[in-house]
């Protein structure tokens, strides 16, 4: 499996986990997902009960991690509300924020993934079900490799 692979498969878990987490009614705390140079995926999960304090948070465990050297790409995950700029089909969104090691060279070289959703309950169901519009990216320089 190439790196850029193996990067899109930590993003579409990102994603799934995320969903679930939607799906099932449970709040969507930020949470992170690394990427080590052997292949293997591992989560940061937040260690606070406010949103804004555990993206931060985690934004800075994630700087702590990635200069140990062993982590080729990070991915930051938070439930958001999409700006209007966007023009978006759905206001809230699932925003991944992705950081290469090999992109830490370009200007603009990290991504904010707007992934916009709908939530649908049937009648009488007590789970939910998620309908995910197309993703909008957006280039930003890096925070986490940057800093």
């Amino acid at each position: 499996m190439t790196d850029e692979e193996k990067l899109f498969e930590m993003v579409e878990r990102c994603v799934a986990d995320a969903v679930l987490a939607l799906e099932e009614e449970r709040p969507l705390v930020p949470f992170a997902k690394l990427l080590a140079q052997d292949g293997s995926v591992r989560e940061l999960a937040c260690e606070s009960g406010e949103e804004k304090q555990c993206y931060e948070q985690l934004l800075e465990r994630l700087k702590g991690e990635v200069k140990m050297g062993d982590v080729d790409a990070v991915a930051l995950v938070a439930r958001v509300t999409i700006p209007e700029q966007y023009s978006a089909p759905s206001p809230q969104g699932i925003r991944i924020h992705v950081e290469e090691k090999a992109q830490a060279h370009k200007k603009i070289s990290a991504r904010l993934l707007y992934v916009p959703y709908d939530l649908f309950a049937a009648d009488g169901e007590a789970k939910r079900s998620v309908m995910l519009h197309n993703p909008i990216a957006i280039g930003m320089p890096m925070e986490v490799y940057g800093s």
